[in-house]
């Protein structure tokens, strides 16, 4: 199903129509370099890391822009990982608008959500763990989508044809546990296996300063569970889970108000609610120098506690997001999870970006894992800290 998808996609450029359509092609080029002051845990001694990644955009348009052809190919080499060098398709994809319908064919990306610690209800895409464990990066998802938007709001329902696993981190790479995971050894609850057709709904909507989401998914479960192999390795096992969600924000002046609350339940889990709940307070242009200064709490709280697979399970994290609105859009993005049981600082992470002129730009990320609990899933990283350079060329 995945392939077909691919082909759809790709023979609808040769239909395209040749009047009022307009192509661009723009991407980003970049080289990133990580250290590690410390040896891994498990044998994993390379304290450097160094990747390559490309990722072209090619956009065709017509219709009066009612009509797009997305195209984004994306290529990683990584050095020492050789499980972190990998590529993928984020997108190619048809999207159509029809009135108030629209229609999105192909492979996709689509985000839900609106905290900052944690992406908590974003569902249909799978994470790229390898690229980074912040969770920002994904897979691109083979999909059709159809979206209805009226005076109540916009309706969409997903067909996710096709299961996209987990990327993992290899015996060379960082942040892994004392047993290497075999992606080779997989194994689905479900007898459709990657087959299996997933369907979600989504309403969001917003009256006023408030916004909202409501979303059900019905599918293969994102985050895997894992069995103990004869080998000493570990097998990746994805069960059928059920997922009703909500995310809402909220203005007040100068306050942002956050909230994801889902309740899942899956084959190998009893049913469980997680939720990230705070706010965003924005000191704007202070003394009319432009300058932003924002101040972010969210608690994130999960009963399943230390089995959380997010590895925060009842956590505070405090934050600061700072702008100098200036020619070079200069930001830094800095921020702490605390433990709220023991009082301890879990991790800390720091980010910072400045543009050198139009095509170049720049970006650090210092990632530190402190005192994670003993027996939570971070603790198997607490030797992984490390600081990244990046920089890229956009085109």
């Amino acid at each position: 199903m995945f392939k077909k998808l691919i082909i759809l996609s790709t023979l609808s450029l040769s239909s395209l129509p040749v009047f009022s359509a307009e192509f661009t092609l723009s991407g980003e080029a970049s080289l990133e370099a990580r250290y590690f002051p410390s040896e891994g845990q498990y044998g994993n001694t390379d304290q450097s890391q160094q990747s390559f990644v490309l990722e072209p955009q090619a956009r065709y348009s017509w219709d009066d822009d009612r009509k797009v052809i997305n195209f984004t190919p994306y290529l990683r080499l990584d050095d020492p990982d050789t499980e972190r060098t990998h590529g993928d398709i984020r997108e190619l994809s048809f999207v159509g608008a029809y009135g108030d319908i629209e229609t999105r064919v192909g492979i996709s990306k689509v985000f839900w959500g609106v905290t900052e610690s944690v992406h908590l209800v974003d569902v249909i895409n799978q994470v790229d763990l390898v690229d980074n464990i912040d969770g920002e990066d994904r897979l691109g998802q083979p999909m059709v989508n159809l979206s209805y938007q009226t005076e109540l709001g916009n309706f969409s329902a997903f067909i996710l044809p096709y299961f996209r696993e987990q990327t993992f981190p290899g015996a060379d790479g960082r942040y892994r546990g004392p047993l290497v995971i075999n992606t080779d050894n997989v194994e689905y609850t479900h007898e459709d296996g990657q087959n299996h057709v997933d369907h979600a709904l989504r309403w969001s909507h917003y009256v006023g300063d408030l916004e909202w989401g409501l979303s059900y998914f019905k599918g293969t479960n994102r985050n895997p569970f894992f069995k103990l192999l004869p080998s000493g390795e570990l097998g990746v096992v994805y069960t059928q889970m059920e997922q009703y969600s909500v995310d809402a924000q909220y203005i007040i002046g100068d306050w942002l108000l956050k909230n994801e609350t889902l309740v899942r339940n899956s084959s190998l889990e009893e049913r469980y609610l997680s939720t990230v709940t705070g706010f965003e307070y924005t000191f704007s242009n202070i003394k009319q120098t432009g300058l932003d200064v924002g101040l972010l709490t969210e608690w994130i709280y999960d009963e399943r506690k230390l089995d959380s697979q997010t590895g925060f399970y009842d956590h505070t994290f405090l934050g600061s997001r700072i702008a100098l609105n200036d020619e070079k859009s200069t930001e830094l993005l800095a921020g702490a999870f605390v433990n709220n049981t023991t009082t301890d600082i879990s991790s800390f992470r720091v980010e910072a970006s400045r543009r050198i002129n139009e095509n170049w730009k720049w970006e650090t990320e210092v990632n530190f894992i402190s005192k994670p609990h003993k027996d939570a899933q971070l603790n198997s990283f607490k030797e992984d800290d490390y600081i990244q350079f990046k920089i890229s060329y956009f085109w």
